[in-house]
């Protein structure tokens, strides 16, 4: 066995997310002590969560698809991770009023996403 791959350790998704939530977290209330924006953080904490298990739903059928194959696994598909970072990330737009959009005016935006997302799945 190489040393190399001995020395390496294996993903771990949770700390992944974690951190990245920490850091968007960290950045908006950043530019929202400095006045660059105003950004109301307790606004952020839904769709990050909503983003974040997306995430690791994603990373987790990464790693599940390079192990080896159970008897009986369903067929995974990454659109359920997909659905929740889009909706998150279209909260997160429409509480932020992202390029002036309000839910009223971006939920066009969502059925698009919908509709992506079941082209998507149909190609599979």
């Amino acid at each position: 066995m190489n040393m190399e791959t001995q020395d390496r350790q294996p993903l771990q998704p949770g700390a992944l997310v974690a951190g990245l939530i920490l850091l968007v977290l960290g950045a908006g209330l950043l530019l929202d002590t400095s006045g660059v924006t105003h950004i109301r953080v307790e606004r952020l904490i839904g769709p990050l969560i909503m983003i974040s298990i997306g995430v690791l739903t994603l990373l987790n059928q990464s790693v599940a698809c390079t192990s080896r194959p159970r008897r009986g696994d369903r067929r995974q598909t990454s659109t359920g991770g997909l659905w929740l970072i889009g909706v998150g990330a279209w909260l997160m737009a429409s509480q932020t009023h992202v390029f002036g959009l309000t839910f009223s005016t971006s939920w066009p935006m969502l059925v698009i996403g919908s509709g992506l997302l079941i082209v998507i799945r149909g190609l599979r």
